[in-house]
């Protein structure tokens, strides 16, 4: 299954700074002042949306992350991708994202705001083909990348699976 280099090719993909290859393919031309629940402007004069095509080969993993927008993944093709999720108020959560939804795997899942997560390929030699939608549209000054010391600190409870995706990037 390591044809995804033709994949990459076909759709003129990039290398993403979290790992994995990606080409952005929307960008809404509606702008607007996103509100949080509260009624607070969190996001003035911004773009409401973006999307991207997303490639991880099994030999990568997606580095510990978070971003200031929503974001919803989608299954495209491949295998399974997990998905790792830290947050205070969750703890730990594990996604599969993947085409088998009798065995609890989902096509589609919604990352919220400010949320740290990391992935990775389920099966060797493969890929994982899916996308993301944000909202509001993806910013770089809405990504942050983990410090590993500091994402430990943060979840001393879940060293394991944090450093599990640190010692594979």
């Amino acid at each position: 299954m390591n044809d995804y280099k033709a994949i990459i090719d076909k759709l003129n993909m990039m290398e993403h700074p979290e790992g994995g290859y990606y080409r952005r393919n929307w960008q809404s031309m509606l702008t607007g002042d996103v509100k949080d629940s509260a009624g607070k402007v969190v996001f003035p004069d911004r773009k409401i949306g973006s999307s991207i095509i997303y490639l991880l080969p099994s030999s990568q993993v997606t580095a510990w992350h978070r971003v200031s927008c929503d974001e919803m993944w989608h299954f495209y093709g491949g295998t399974t991708l997990r998905m790792y999720l830290l947050s205070i108020s969750k703890g730990l959560e594990t996604i599969s994202l993947g085409p088998d939804v009798v065995k609890d795997e989902v096509v589609q899942f919604m990352v919220p705001r400010n949320t740290w997560f990391a992935a990775e390929v389920v099966n060797a030699n493969s890929y994982t083909l899916c996308g993301c939608t944000l909202t509001p549209a993806f910013s770089y000054t809405d990504f942050e990348l983990a410090e590993r010391t500091k994402l430990v600190d943060e979840f001393p409870k879940f060293k394991d699976v944090i450093d599990k995706i640190y010692i594979r990037n």
